[in-house]
């Protein structure tokens, strides 16, 4: 979609809960990374780092405590919110572009690449960045 340009960004939005006490230094390293704004080239490689296993330790909590945001590199107006937590990924469209009444939930990879994938086609147009 991007030639080749990242395709994906996410960056931590904010917390919504407190830090979990349990977080080794790993996680919190990673955590403060997500703080900056991180990029992948294609959906696949945006889902295969949601289920590494670094991120699922991150996430591995029965209530969710931060909210992340992915964008479309070229088009950061264009993007969604991301709430992680343990056995549920919830992705809530902020673009309004009809993609599953806005919002998915799931827990499995091949879901999640799917949707995302039909969410980028719709919401990506490499010619109103030059608009």
């Amino acid at each position: 979609m991007g030639d080749d340009l990242p395709l994906l960004t996410m960056v931590k939005a904010k917390d919504i809960d407190d830090l979990p006490d349990d977080l080794t230094d790993d996680l919190l390293n990673l955590r403060n990374t997500l703080s900056s704004l991180c990029s992948f080239y294609s959906v696949e490689d945006f889902v295969t780092f949601l289920f590494s296993k670094q991120f699922q330790s991150l996430i591995n909590y029965e209530d969710p405590w931060m909210v992340f945001e992915v964008g479309m590199y070229l088009e950061h107006q264009k993007n969604m919110q991301l709430i992680p937590m343990k056995n549920k990924i919830t992705l809530i469209d902020n673009v309004g572009c009809g993609w599953n009444d806005g919002v998915f939930e799931s827990n499995n990879p091949e879901e999640i690449l799917k949707e995302l994938n039909a969410w980028c086609q719709m919401v990506f147009d490499p010619n109103s960045r030059f608009e």
